[in-house]
């Protein structure tokens, strides 16, 4: 497909080369600079830690550059991750330096969970620590990655935060690298340019230690195996990303069914629904509790009265966060607007256009991929803008190339038994 920014493949490579020194240079020096709030403060995130985005923002902006002109390649690669290296150099003296959390924060409980289950040696996820309940309370998944790299990397310290920050651009670059084989370069330099716009708030959420960022990745693997054909590996990603956000389960469902019918592999709905049930089976083993959904939801709404009072107040909770997919809060300060502007204005933008590409049931499925990952958070979950904000509209975009992907999957056969659930339309 042709586009109006064709003519930037006719650049010069030297261009990118600039722009990598560039990069480089602006990193090291702001770096070095400020790495000495980071050294002041343990806290994990705070306005001392600004210059620990740097090496993924900084690694982003030099992607973006390589798709932009059309020349992501191997080479390209190692020398995104080349940069990333670079960029973490002036806090290699601090890799080792522990971080802690604020009390009572997501991030606290979720340090506390991992910490326990390494030293317990145990699959208890921990909740019982500070909720006095052996079932889960919290998000269940997240704690057990962080319980991984913890022990993987040595403690819960710098080093780990930057490592995460790669894990997170090695996501991005698989995901691009993906999309860029589909012959649709507007869409995959959306993609790009969202990546790159949520950039500052994914380094920054990777820093509080919250889950939305590697609910994400999930995602972006996801795309990323969905695009290759990797059916199994999707199907694992996609039952895993509710076991570490549960407002993404209809999601999941949606996403993880299309994939069943469209490649008639019906027999991926055993592993998935195995490993969907992961909450239920550690309930019922160490709380003796049959229960999948936690209880620590979030509700914003009271629902005390009858239908109606009860239906109006989800409706005017729901308009009062319509400006948050606008890129404003009321309640947030300028830091954190000015972060949500960088991409969640471009991501509902995107998702829309995205969704206007699509026709026939992959249109119908992207709608309600964007309801089922928007819905819940209407009512359930608050606090940290735009941290649901950033994993919806991710989950979205990413949602639109899984799609795409599949019911082109779809073509290869000789769809007759699959045309009684997704019809053509006259005349096609």
């Amino acid at each position: 497909m042709s586009s109006r920014l064709d003519p930037l493949r006719d650049l010069p490579e030297r261009w990118l080369i600039r722009l990598w020194v560039a990069v480089a240079a602006v990193g090291l020096i702001s770096g070095f600079s400020l790495k000495g709030q980071v050294a002041a403060d343990a806290h994990a995130l705070g306005s001392h830690t600004i210059s620990l985005l740097g090496p993924l923002v900084g690694a982003t902006a030099f992607l973006f550059g390589v798709c932009l002109l059309d020349r992501l390649s191997r080479r390209m690669v190692l020398a995104t991750g080349g940069l990333f290296f670079v960029l973490c150099l002036p806090f290699a003296d601090l890799l080792s330096s522990p971080i802690v959390h604020l009390e009572g924060d997501d991030s606290f409980r979720y340090s506390t969970y991992a910490h326990h289950i390494l030293t317990e040696r145990t699959l208890w996820g921990a909740d019982g620590l500070l909720h006095d309940v052996d079932y889960y309370v919290d998000q269940p998944g997240y704690r057990y990655y962080l319980a991984a790299t913890i022990a993987l990397l040595g403690g819960e310290h710098r080093g780990l935060q930057l490592f995460d920050m790669g894990v997170m651009l090695l996501g991005m670059v698989a995901v691009l690298g993906a999309v860029g084989t589909r012959g649709d370069r507007p869409a995959s330099l959306g993609l790009a340019a969202f990546l790159l716009g949520a950039a500052p708030y994914a380094a920054k959420n990777i820093l509080y230690g919250y889950t939305e960022w590697f609910t994400v990745l999930l995602a972006l693997f996801a795309t990323r195996h969905v695009l290759t054909r990797r059916w199994l590996a999707a199907i694992v990603l996609l039952a895993v990303i509710p076991f570490v956000r549960q407002n993404l389960l209809l999601v999941s469902l949606l996403l993880a069914g299309t994939v069943l019918v469209t490649t008639r592999r019906y027999w991926l709905g055993l592993p998935y629904l195995a490993l969907l049930g992961l909450p239920l089976y550690h309930n019922a083993y160490y709380a003796d509790r049959w229960q999948l959904l936690v209880t620590n939801r979030g509700a914003e709404v009271e629902l005390g009265g009858g239908v109606v009072a009860n239906l109006g107040e989800v409706a005017l909770e729901a308009v009062s966060k319509v400006p948050h997919y606008l890129g404003y809060h009321p309640d947030q300060d300028l830091g954190t607007i000015a972060i949500a502007v960088m991409f969640v204005p471009l991501g509902t933008g995107l998702a829309a256009w995205l969704w206007s590409r699509l026709d026939g049931p992959a249109r119908w499925v992207l709608a309600g991929v964007a309801i089922g990952a928007i819905g819940p958070t209407l009512v359930l979950g608050h606090g940290s803008y735009p941290r649901f904000v950033y994993v919806n509209l991710s989950v979205i975009v990413l949602a639109y190339w899984m799609l795409r992907a599949l019911f082109a999957e779809h073509e290869r056969f000789d769809a007759t038994g699959l045309r009684t659930l997704f019809p053509r339309p006259p005349g096609a």
